[in-house]
């Protein structure tokens, strides 16, 4: 996942990108955890809220699964959370694009509204491309800046839990509970990342790079069914039906999800509607 996120997809889209997958996400994240503390009364579970409160506002599962590490979540509270982004995921790729259409949203503001807010990369593209190939380029442009969040977001919840929600006050977190608590696989994402951006692409050009994005999601895509089989198999439902029995996990997705849309559409109206800012020229 690591090699497709290429750092001249934010040269492309500069600050427009920047502003509508960057400046969002930790806000979205920040209103959920209190939504899901303050309000819903979740203290008892706070592993859960702030991996489905980054599931919701990232990329989906790659962000639970990263963030659930760095909480020390339990394996039912992934599962939950996972759970609840791939169905709202589905949803969201169906209408999303419909609603855009018969609103005459446009293509360049929709792309990007779909890209910042429907969780998962694969679901992204396909919603993108209903609305057409500048809406599928737009959407998978925001998602790809978002993507690059997932290493500093683990990173800052491994010390926010370390030395705030789980330190006691009787000592200091040391470094090697924060380094036990980041997913080590962040490394890998950030180091794949970084030699597709500025070795492979330089040298080799763009198109190698997308043959060999092409063939390494075959691959990809069998680690996703694997994992998701992993935690199947270490998934405990009747412990996640009491979770959910209450509905709190819903309604956090849901309030959550409904302010990052709004959030969301608000930075991509300011940003591509061309009354505020110059519209950026995207190759497509």
């Amino acid at each position: 996942m690591g090699f497709s996120v290429l750092f001249s997809n934010i040269v492309n889209f500069g600050l427009y990108g920047i502003a509508i997958a960057w400046l969002v996400t930790p806000v979205v994240i920040i209103f959920m955890w209190y939504f899901g503390t303050r309000v819903l009364k979740m203290d008892n579970n706070k592993p859960f809220v702030i991996t489905i409160a980054s599931a919701t506002s990232v990329c989906g599962t790659s962000a639970a699964i990263a963030t659930a590490a760095a909480s020390n979540a339990k394996k039912n509270d992934l599962s939950l959370a996972v759970s609840i982004s791939i169905i709202f995921t589905i949803i969201m790729m169906v209408l999303e694009p419909v609603i855009i259409r018969a609103t005459g949203l446009g293509e360049l503001m929709g792309g990007a509204l779909i890209g910042g807010t429907v969780d998962s990369t694969g679901a992204v593209t396909v919603a993108g491309t209903a609305l057409g190939k500048l809406g599928q380029t737009t959407a998978v442009l925001v998602k790809s800046i978002q993507n690059i969040m997932i290493g500093f977001i683990a990173f800052a919840v491994a010390v926010f839990f370390t030395t705030r929600v789980e330190n006691d006050g009787k000592h200091k977190a040391s470094a090697s509970e924060i380094w036990t608590r980041l997913p080590k696989f962040i490394l890998g994402f950030f180091a794949a990342s970084l030699i597709a951006s500025f070795i492979v692409q330089p040298l080799l050009g763009k198109s190698v790079v997308g043959s060999v994005n092409k063939l390494l999601d075959q691959y990809k895509n069998w680690a996703f069914v694997l994992a998701f089989t992993s935690i199947g198999l270490s998934t405990n439902f009747r412990e996640i039906r009491e979770e959910i029995s209450g509905g709190k996990p819903l309604v956090l997705y849901v309030v959550g999800q409904i302010f990052n849309i709004v959030l969301t559409f608000a930075v991509v109206y300011i940003a591509l509607s061309g009354k505020y800012f110059p519209l950026p020229a995207i190759a497509l």
